[in-house]
């Protein structure tokens, strides 16, 4: 195939994203067709729009006008642009079944849907963790991908092996996938991208709008290449293969031996002018027009020295006619890994915009702004052994926020779909849809007339959204957290069950089983509106009313963890004894001597699930494995992978191109970094207690206990000239600590379980702030 497109992105300027608003204007202006050409009727031409109606196949000479026409709407001054659109590293599956471990001793990869793969920065197969590696320093320094041998009996672990890629231009290994000979590790396989300009994002429902300003030579596609490393000898890794496909990565997904690629192109012919730009550049374009071949419009791929188009016909709206023109493709890449080989490749070309993926269906949404507010159009797309197939189309007041992966779920025949729609004021709703030949209808909704109840109170917005089987769970917020249980199991009368406020909000939400429900999310201070460190709770759901029955607050004001917005950053293990251990990286905050909150480490949470295949179950804080620290040379750089790994009582932490291990439960005797370099400590004395104490007159008169087991410690108070008192204990003592803080006239404040841990240097201080209540 003779490629004449300019392979990468476009600017800013010219992203070329989807159909326009339901009323907009046909293209107006000078036709000025050349001669000898089939006259083309500019005046005409118009984004293909938005709706419900079901999609058609279009190829050939059809094809070829529809992707001209969005070609010379380009040419002519005018451009689509995104309208909201998802990040890049979204993910698009659906909800869990369950919320096991993968039937593994070991942790895998924390996904949406079981049996459906995802993408991660690191791998494990059980003996061999594969970890992204970044390099930092000089641009000489090559990507690549660190291979540790595990020995989780002992705990131990070793790097074994190292995989460069041949360049940086085309970026690490940040989605990689495992091919597995059995249960070994035989073939890595890493998505990488060579970025152009044309963003990572699905098609918008795009506005025609002037074109504010020159853009040139058009828009720059990336392209994508699928590397397949062999590992069946971890200590030589070595490249077997590699795919390459013109677009950006959007995301993807493995459903057993079948990986699906979607990805996002923007035609764009290198001889073509924009018409301000140049006297008769009509004419010449459209000269140049006629005599190109639908090939050299399209986007393929590449294997060897092999060159085929990914798709030769596309999906486009039923409303389509000769004057519609659209600009951006998707794509859906069916991948047989076994055979390393593409199976086929879907192509739609329309205003979509998020994305959402289970283990038999695929869906694609887009927004369209009508009179009355704002629609989601849903796609349907079954997926079968020889790739993607259309099936149904839809649509639903509302918009999904970008968050199709939470928002969009599909149960026994049922699509169950939450949308939030602004009209005068914002209004949340979930939909029940069921297929009815190519249609998708609304069977359902909630609020309704039998039961109005709202969904969030006033200018709430909804934080998270999680589905499991015959319930729903969401979480809004403003200022305080209300946890809405939706009961599902008549898909015709759905109906909220209870609520539960919380201060603070969730931004996932894990489904343990039918009875308990994890989230992770912040505190927020109630008067500021400042968020106030990281916040972990279990949820009991029995019955369908909510109760909380754990709490763990992780640092304050500045604490962050890619887990609250990368499920992938969540290790979850099953104990075997009806508990769940739980583990993620925090880079962790708090006030010491200033009302700064300042860092403090970096490391690994470790939280706990006791007891929750029955009653009375509770979270406890398993204390964190340190990698960094104040107090030493090191500083956390936010570079590089950062993965937690459970393999029975062995706990791994990949931070940073650095390996660090210890035994559950004893995270302040790590070993560590394998391969890093000697941490350099400071001198000064750390404690791994500090009580800020506030009342009456005199705080200090308190007295404040520390107890671990046999060591007891009563700690004396200073006064900090701000009314409380402050308590500092356990000087560089590790531990599990019971405080006790007794006043007389007051009620004695007691906490169980505070868990000090130490890195390589220090103790890691945890801090509490207590206010005295009269005993009245």
């Amino acid at each position: 195939m003779r490629f004449i497109i300019l392979v990468t992105a476009m600017a800013s300027g010219l992203l070329a994203c989807g159909g326009s608003s339901s009323d907009a204007p046909p293209v107006t202006g000078n036709p000025g067709n050349p001669v000898g050409v089939e006259p083309v009727e500019y005046e005409q031409l118009k984004p293909a729009q938005v709706d419900s109606e079901p999609l058609v196949a279009v190829a050939g000479d059809e094809l070829s006008n529809f992707l001209k026409n969005g070609l010379r709407l380009q040419t002519m001054g005018y451009q689509f642009t995104d309208g909201e659109s998802v990040d890049d590293t979204v993910d698009f599956s659906a909800p869990p079944a369950s919320g096991d471990g993968g039937g593994h001793d070991y942790s895998d990869t924390n996904v949406h849907v079981a049996g459906v793969d995802e993408a991660d920065v690191a791998k494990y197969d059980g003996q061999h963790w594969f970890v992204s590696y970044v390099p930092q320093g000089t641009a000489t320094n090559l990507p690549g991908i660190q291979i540790f041998s595990t020995e989780p009996d002992i705990p131990a672990a070793s790097l074994v092996g190292a995989y460069s890629f041949a360049d940086t231009e085309w970026g690490g290994a940040a989605a990689m996938y495992l091919h597995k000979d059995g249960d070994t590790a035989s073939q890595i396989v890493a998505l990488r991208n060579q970025w152009g300009s044309v963003t990572p994002v699905l098609p918008g429902p795009g506005l025609v709008v002037d074109f504010a300003s020159e853009i040139w030579p058009g828009p720059v596609n990336s392209e994508l290449r699928l590397e397949f490393i062999d590992v069946n000898v971890p200590s030589a890794p070595e490249l077997s293969n590699v795919i390459t496909i013109d677009g950006a990565l959007i995301n993807s997904r493995r459903i057993g031996d079948t990986l699906y690629v979607v990805s996002r192109y923007d035609p764009w012919l290198y001889n073509l002018a924009l018409e301000h730009t140049a006297d008769g550049a009509r004419a010449d374009n459209e000269q140049f027009l006629q005599q190109t071949n639908l090939d050299d419009i399209l986007p393929g791929y590449r294997i060897g020295d092999e060159e085929h188009t990914l798709a030769d016909s596309c999906l486009v709206q039923s409303s389509t006619d000769e004057n519609s023109g659209f600009y951006s493709l998707v794509n859906v890449t069916a991948i047989d890994l076994a055979s390393q080989s593409v199976i086929d490749s879907l192509c739609v070309s329309s205003g979509v915009n998020d994305m959402t993926m289970s283990a038999d269906t695929l869906y694609l949404t887009g927004n369209s702004w009508q009179s009355d507010g704002q629609t989601t159009t849903i796609h349907k797309f079954d997926l079968t052994d020889s790739g993607a197939a259309y099936s149904a189309t839809g649509a639903v007041r509302g918009d999904l926020r970008g968050r199709a992966p939470y928002r969009v779920h599909q149960h026994e025949g049922y699509l169950r779909v939450v949308t939030s729609d602004w009209n005068g004021e914002l209004v949340h709703k979930l939909f029940v849809m069921e297929q009815n030949g190519q249609t998708l209808d609304a069977v359902a909704e909630l609020p309704n007339d039998n039961r109005p109840e709202a969904i969030g109170k006033t200018g709430e917005d909804i934080f998270a959204v999680r589905f499991r089987e015959d319930q729903a769970y969401i979480v809004t917020f403003r200022r305080i957290d209300p946890f809405y249980v939706v009961d599902l199991a008549n898909p015709l009368d759905p109906k909220i069950t209870g609520e539960l406020e919380i201060p603070g909000f969730s931004d996932y939400i894990h489904p343990i089983n039918d009875q308990y429900i994890f989230t992770l999310g912040q505190n927020v201070n109630g008067e500021t509106g400042w968020t106030d460190g990281i916040k972990a709770q279990l949820i009991e759901v029995a019955e369908g009313v909510p109760s909380l029955v754990g709490e763990v607050n992780i640092g304050q004001q500045g604490s962050r963890s890619e887990a609250l917005y990368d499920l992938r950053a969540l290790s979850f293990l099953p104990d075997g004894n009806g508990g769940v251990r739980i583990a993620f990286p925090v880079k962790v905050h708090a006030r010491s001597d200033s009302e700064t909150s300042a860092w403090q480490y970096s490391g690994l949470q470790m939280l706990e699930l006791v007891g929750v295949d029955a009653n009375g179950a509770t979270l406890e804080d398993k204390g964190v494995l340190i990698a960094e620290a104040a107090g030493s040379e090191r500083w956390d750089s936010g570079f590089g992978a950062r993965r937690g790994l459970l393999h029975d009582q062995a706990v791994y932490y990949a931070h940073d191109n650095q390996l660090w291990f210890a035994a559950w439960g004893s995270p302040d005797d790590p070993t560590g970094p394998v391969g890093g370099e000697p941490i350099a400590c400071t001198e000064e004395i750390r404690y791994g207690m500090s009580v800020t104490v506030w009342a009456g007159d005199d705080p200090c008169a308190a007295q404040v206990t520390l107890r671990d087991d046999d060591y007891v410690e009563q700690v004396m108070g200073i006064a900090d000239g701000h009314g409380s008192c402050v308590f500092e204990g356990a000087a560089e003592r590790a531990g599990t600590y019971d405080l006790t803080v007794v006043l007389e006239g007051y009620i004695t404040e007691v906490h169980s379980g505070i868990q000090v841990s130490a890195d390589a240097c220090h103790v890691q201080t945890r801090y509490r702030h207590i206010n005295l209540w009269a005993n009245e």
